[in-house]
């Protein structure tokens, strides 16, 4: 291809994307002007204000009736509170170290239930997943400190 008939070619496409330039400016500002026409529409900017206005009542009814309910549900969580620290029983002076607790008494565990001698297997099979030689020390338990909320210590 010689140069001529490149520069022929770019010329008409410089030409075509020119046009089509044009064409969406146009497109562009005529779509403005009918935005800003409806923009400056007095009866459009008057609904548009009661518009507003109507989300601003709708918006504060909201807010006080989320206050509201939140002021409710403060109260009962304190009701709730203030009941069950009640229920707590205060540690007699020297029974346990200050900030520990006596750990609960072990409930012992349930017996099996009882088989017919035709149900139990005659072997036990031996227990080979899991099993370790060593026995691991038992989790020692201790229990959360307890916090008093909304009530004052004396």
């Amino acid at each position: 291809m010689n140069d001529s008939q490149w520069d022929a070619k770019l010329k008409s496409f410089l030409k075509k994307t020119g046009d089509d330039f044009k064409r969406f400016g146009a497109d562009v500002k005529e779509e403005a002007q009918k935005l800003l026409t409806e923009v400056q529409d007095p009866k459009r900017q008057e609904k548009l204000r009661e518009g507003l206005k109507d989300v601003g009542v709708w918006a504060r009814k909201t807010a006080e009736e989320v206050a509201t309910l939140v002021e409710t549900g403060v109260k009962k969580a304190e009701g709730a509170i203030g009941k069950a620290t009640d229920f707590v029983v205060k540690p007699v002076e020297g029974a346990a170290p200050a900030g520990r607790s006596a750990a609960p008494a072990a409930t012992p565990p349930s017996p099996p239930p009882q088989m017919d001698e035709a149900q139990a297997p005659a072997t036990p099979a031996k227990k080979t997943v899991g099993a370790s030689k060593k026995k691991k020390p038992a989790a020692r338990k201790t229990s959360a400190p307890k916090k008093t909320i909304g009530k004052k210590q004396g």
